[in-house]
């Protein structure tokens, strides 16, 4: 019997596709084990968390003459909250008042009312004629006005929706932690990836890598494809940090109160101004599309200087003095502010974010920037491929 022995060798083109796949596995092996990567890494984590643990440590609040400290007061204040949730009411803000009281004291260096807590506070800023925007020149309430009378009324007739009221300070926290944390994503991008072509200028591979059969064509491609892959997973790690760190402690309760009133803060309190009277989670999945634009064009930005430099020290202060340039730009104001916001450093930031959704530059944007994106990633591909 005649025995027939098959070969599987498979056509150039799968043959191709493998090698290709091979260089990809291999470069994002490279850049995540690369030491500098992880400990930059390592370093951004804990930082992001001492930072957290700061500011939980750091909260306060009185109930009924008991102060409460940290992690407690959190606990306290969201559990007072529980009580009222749901339509808030002028029935529920005397209530409030009649239980807890109204703070009356602020002291320097301590942010909100020194003798408030979340509840209280809650009407004293916006149901009353206590001014508690600077502890030097404070004035405390001495009384309180019906909902219709007040800021929350003239939101209410713009919404036509009832406000409600919950503990809302996860949302506020959660996006100060992941603000805070894109920016450490963002010097871990810097320092991980302004090697990738930079290393072989350095250490001389390019001619041993160029002369395999599309040696250029080939590792060039693999090299951007685990470039972005790792910014992804860069982005993946510091949102899903930031959202377990949040939801942890402080919870994310109130996912539909408007963001004027869920943030907590003047800034965002223009009721003329449609975006401050979105669902604050909405405007959190905002932010989390922005983040992940921003760190994909600070990648291609990367990208595109570590092509031109044969040295990764050189590459990396090049790529970390790009990424910082626009904020002294942005001081020139105009046009010059308009294209800083544009930047990676900008667009991780909240109130940056709100600002350019407030006044409808989002589009406009994105028409500056995926043009950017694309050409910095072709430059970058293009002058590695000829860098012989």
């Amino acid at each position: 019997m005649i025995r027939t022995r098959y070969t599987a060798v498979g056509t150039e083109e799968e043959g191709d596709e493998y090698n290709m796949m091979r260089l990809y596995r291999m470069e994002l092996y490279k850049l995540c084990c690369k030491k500098t990567f992880l400990i930059c890494g390592l370093a951004a984590v804990l930082l992001t968390m001492l930072v957290f643990w700061i500011n939980m440590d750091s909260e306060e609040t009185v109930v009924k003459g008991k102060r409460y400290h940290g992690y407690e007061a959190v606990r306290i204040d969201r559990q007072t909250t529980r009580e009222y949730e749901g339509v808030f009411t002028d029935e529920k803000a005397a209530s409030i008042v009649e239980q807890y009281g109204l703070p009356s004291k602020m002291e320097y260096d301590h942010p909100g009312w020194r003798d408030g807590n979340y509840l209280n506070s809650f009407v004293t800023d916006y149901l009353t004629d206590g001014d508690g925007s600077s502890w030097d020149h404070y004035t405390a309430p001495t009384r309180v006005y019906a909902i219709a009378d007040t800021k929350l009324g003239e939101l209410r007739n713009l919404t036509g929706e009832e406000l409600c009221l919950a503990y809302t300070k996860g949302w506020r926290v959660f996006l100060d932690t992941l603000q805070l944390g894109m920016i450490h994503a963002s010097v871990v991008i810097i320092t991980g990836l302004s090697v990738v072509f930079a290393q072989e200028g350095q250490t001389g591979m390019l001619s041993l890598i160029f002369t395999a059969r599309n040696g250029k064509e080939k590792d060039g491609g693999a090299k951007i494809a685990a470039a972005f892959t790792l910014t992804i997973i860069v982005y993946l790690i510091t949102a899903l940090l930031s959202f377990l760190l949040s939801v942890s402690v402080y919870g994310l309760d109130g996912k539909d109160i408007p963001l004027c009133i869920a943030l907590s803060q003047e800034f965002f309190f223009h009721p003329q101004i449609s975006l401050s009277y979105v669902p604050v989670a909405e405007f959190a999945w905002m932010v989390l599309g922005w983040d992940l634009l921003a760190l994909m064009l600070l990648c291609a930005i990367v990208l595109c200087v570590s092509a031109h430099y044969k040295s990764t020290f050189g590459a990396v202060t090049m790529a970390a003095v790009l990424w910082g340039m626009p904020i002294l730009i942005s001081m020139f104001g105009g046009i010059l502010y308009f294209v800083s916001s544009c930047m990676p450093v900008f667009l991780i930031m909240t109130l940056c974010i709100y600002e350019v959704l407030s006044w409808g530059w989002g589009g406009i944007m994105l028409m500056l920037i995926i043009p950017m994106f694309v050409i910095c990633v072709e430059e970058g591909y293009r002058v590695y491929v000829r860098s012989l």
